[in-house]
């Protein structure tokens, strides 16, 4: 079972959730366009979980994952975002939850998936906060415990997001790659550096990731 639904702070969700505050505006056309370009992009094969990335810190990259998580649980999916950050958690900040118990309570192996995960007031869409945080955390990530948590995931949700650390200076990214049937990597306008967005492109193919798209965002909020 999961946890009990947790209401969204209403400053916040004005802020990060605008798909589900204001479904009918632009930003939410766009991010349904995104929504439909997966499908696009996948080549007829079954995408049933993205990994979303950025270069670096503060590109929008939380912001993005949500909001196609609402743009998908709109559609009638069920779907579940794993905060994988364990660095620089967000997802448990947006739906105002704790942070643990989360998915590192699950790698380490004190308690089962179901039970932490938490539904949110978006209806068919539930969330996996990061829980503590892990010094050993790419180990972990790259483990078969992983393995099964994305499989468990997989049989329960029709899709599965990945929220993740940044690509470029921490290896926990490209340990999940191969676990994902997709990667979206996230570039700010005005911010990301085309260095590093080459970089981040090239670290991504290295690890064999496969890439459906790069989203040029406009503004990180």
């Amino acid at each position: 079972m999961v946890r009990e639904r947790q209401k969204a702070s209403k400053t916040y969700v004005n802020r990060s959730l605008l798909a589900y505050i204001n479904p009918h505006g632009s930003i939410s056309e766009q991010y349904r366009t995104i929504r439909n370009n997966i499908h696009y992009a996948s080549n007829g094969s079954k995408i049933q979980s993205l990994l979303v990335t950025s270069p670096s810190e503060g590109e929008g990259k939380s912001t993005t994952t949500v909001n196609l998580a609402v743009c998908m649980a709109q559609r009638g999916d069920r779907v579940l975002i794993i905060d994988a950050n364990f660095r620089n958690p967000i997802i448990n900040k947006i739906f105002q939850v704790q942070t643990s118990p989360g998915l590192s309570n699950v790698l380490g192996q004190q308690l089962e998936i179901r039970e932490a995960i938490y539904n949110t007031e978006v209806e068919g869409l539930d969330i996996l906060p990061s829980g503590q945080r892990l010094y050993n955390s790419t180990e972990l990530l790259d483990s078969q415990l992983m393995i099964d948590v994305m499989q468990y995931a997989s049989e329960q949700y029709d899709m599965v997001l990945l929220d993740c650390p940044p690509v470029l200076g921490v290896p926990d990214t490209n340990a999940l790659v191969g676990k994902c049937d997709g990667v979206l990597l996230l570039l700010q306008s005005g911010k990301t550096q085309q260095e590093q967005a080459i970089e981040a492109k090239r670290a991504l193919m290295f690890a064999k990731a496969n890439i459906l798209g790069v989203i040029l965002n406009q503004k990180s909020v």
